[in-house]
């Protein structure tokens, strides 16, 4: 066999091989929902105009609620405002077989002028469901798209899971902060991701 042939074969067996993996990675009926920080552990800086605690987890119960309307699995590393190690949180996704792991944060920064949602994942399986999720969830608001990125983050480079972690505004900008506090926008918030999460298991 040429060269050249012996080099098309494992090109089309590279493509066969990638295209199982994203066939697995998206194979999945269960769905852990982390909602960040919790308990002592408001998130974000002493800037933040509400806590992030509280509207992450807010965010995560009702992601839950439109995941299981959908059929899936889900386990919620907190329910309620506790305090849960990030060592417990990776544990608990790391439990799982054929799941996904979604972290629920909000931002802040030192300008307050910094605003919009991002999408970070920790492995190259997770960057479709990063990328769909980002793309959701724009759709809530007119921010900044501040799209994608891959992170070493703790839960996300510890999870064997594909997992990411959704920055879903800053809570250092008054317009992000007065979106997050209505409990419409975070209702709606929920349904993009859940939207995106089911877009994800069907490729």
């Amino acid at each position: 066999m040429s060269r050249s042939r012996l080099a098309l074969v494992f090109l089309g067996l590279t493509a066969s091989l990638l295209t199982c993996a994203i066939s697995v990675a998206a194979s999945f009926s269960t769905v852990v929902i982390d909602a960040g920080h919790g308990g002592f552990d408001r998130g974000g800086t002493r800037g933040n105009i509400i806590p992030e605690k509280g509207v992450a987890l807010d965010v995560a119960r009702r992601l839950r609620t439109y995941l299981a309307d959908a059929g899936l699995r889900t386990i919620m590393t907190r329910s309620q405002d506790t305090f849960v190690t990030l060592d417990r949180r990776v544990a608990i996704a790391n439990g799982q077989r054929r799941a996904i792991f979604v972290s629920i944060h909000f931002n802040s920064a030192p300008r307050r002028g910094a605003d919009g949602i991002e999408t970070f994942y920790g492995s190259p399986r997770a960057k479709k469901l990063a990328s769909l999720i980002q793309r959701y969830a724009m759709k809530t608001t007119s921010g900044e798209n501040r799209g994608i990125k891959r992170a070493r983050f703790y839960v996300l480079r510890r999870s064997r899971i594909p997992a990411v972690l959704i920055e879903c505004g800053f809570l250092t900008n008054p317009q992000d902060a007065r979106r997050a506090s209505r409990p419409a926008w975070r209702d709606q918030l929920a349904r993009q991701i859940a939207r995106a999460i089911i877009e994800y298991r069907r490729s």
